[in-house]
């Protein structure tokens, strides 16, 4: 019944998050026994946390545990992680990764959830070549739009912090960890989203709040759609915004104005003109003129339709068209195939007793654009 009523489950969450939070206390329906060794290494390490592979009912589970620091405002925290503790709880789509339950003690704040062992999307698609990372990247875009109706800011979205589940689908975790672990208000934080290697995804009103007439870096709907086109770029180019670059001179660079360059060569060929000033739009410097998430999901899931992925041997000949087509035949491609039918078109005009031209007679010749066309696929 209560599901049935989106308003009311809603501002019934939303009261439960207000009252965790100010109490610093969860419901035990939330809290589970888990089992992993921290003694170990992590499996992986974060700006706000360290994942290592545990088990909880004998299934496998990725046990996230915060960064805490002996500086931290250990009462501040606990509130926090209580309140968006109940925030992620409440959320259910298939493009954001359940919590599964938490623990809560010793100064240690541990999430569950399941494991994912396609791991992140920028792991999948370097595995699987022919992953439509179009229709991922529209997955991603889905889990937005509906966190952002349930008035939840992801914050801290990059490639290492969307994961790939068994039916192949993305999904957003890690929301939320930027709130627990900092504050950007507070001038006592032991650690802020501006140090923990996100900066490359950040947009320039989170990295300078004064510039733009702000008290705070607070995350928001439009940084999140800076983001958002952040890993477009990521993901399509394989590699991190700014690659080249550290970290403290992307921050230099984003606040004057500069954004990634356009690729070229293989990759290029998705990088349409569509495509292109979609994500000029959504790394536009001024919040308000950035598109909305539910405007960037329709274009990537029609430009998903078309995805086809880049094949072997073209190389830095793919084209790119200026609509929603991302891959479009090279002419290095149309002139082999032109010649290879040129060819055969002379081998008739010789049966036939026509003179034909002394180029395409050259046996040698012939045989190296068979070739070539035999490498090309289509």
């Amino acid at each position: 019944m209560l599901d049935s009523v989106p308003s009311l489950r809603t501002q019934c969450l939303s009261a439960l998050c207000r009252i965790c939070g100010r109490q610093g206390l969860l419901p035990r329906s939330v809290q589970i026994p888990l089992c992993f060794n921290q003694a170990d290494m992590p499996l992986y390490e974060g700006g706000f946390a360290n994942v290592w592979k545990g088990q909880h009912q004998e299934r496998e589970v990725a046990v996230k545990v915060l960064k805490v620091y002996l500086t931290s405002d250990f009462e501040k925290i606990t509130r926090r992680f209580c309140r968006e503790v109940m925030a992620w709880k409440g959320l259910c789509h298939p493009n954001v990764l359940p919590l599964l339950g938490v623990t809560m003690g010793d100064r240690r704040f541990a999430m569950a959830s399941e494991w994912m062992a396609n791991g992140n999307i920028n792991e999948f698609v370097k595995a699987r070549g022919d992953a439509n990372r179009l229709e991922l990247l529209a997955d991603v875009a889905r889990g937005l739009v509906y966190m952002h109706g349930e008035g939840i800011i992801h914050g801290d979205l990059k490639g290492a912090n969307i994961l790939i589940d068994r039916n192949g689908h993305a999904c957003l975790a890690d929301f939320g960890l930027v709130t627990i672990v900092s504050d950007p208000v507070c001038p006592t934080t032991s650690i802020s989203s501006t140090n923990a290697g996100t900066i490359r995804w950040m947009s320039p009103e989170l990295l300078d709040p004064d510039q733009f007439g702000l008290k705070d870096g607070r995350p928001t709907k439009e940084s999140d759609c800076y983001a958002l086109g952040m890993v477009i770029y990521e993901v399509l180019n394989g590699q991190p915004p700014f690659a080249s670059y550290k970290d403290l001179l992307v921050l230099g660079k984003v606040i004057d104005g500069e954004r990634p360059g356009r690729p070229d060569g293989v990759k290029g060929a998705w990088f349409t003109d569509g495509l292109w000033g979609m994500l000029e739009r959504c790394w536009s410097p001024q919040p308000k003129y950035r598109l909305s998430i539910e405007a960037v999901l329709g274009q990537l899931r029609r430009a998903s339709t078309t995805w086809q992925p880049l094949p072997p041997g073209v190389e830095d000949d793919v084209e790119t068209d200026d609509d929603e087509l991302f891959f479009t035949v090279s002419p290095y491609c149309m002139f082999l195939h032109s010649v290879s039918d040129l060819m055969l078109t002379t081998k008739h005009s010789v049966q036939r007793g026509k003179q034909p031209d002394r180029l395409i007679t050259d046996p040698q010749f012939c045989r190296e654009v068979t070739l070539l066309v035999e490498q090309v696929r289509w």
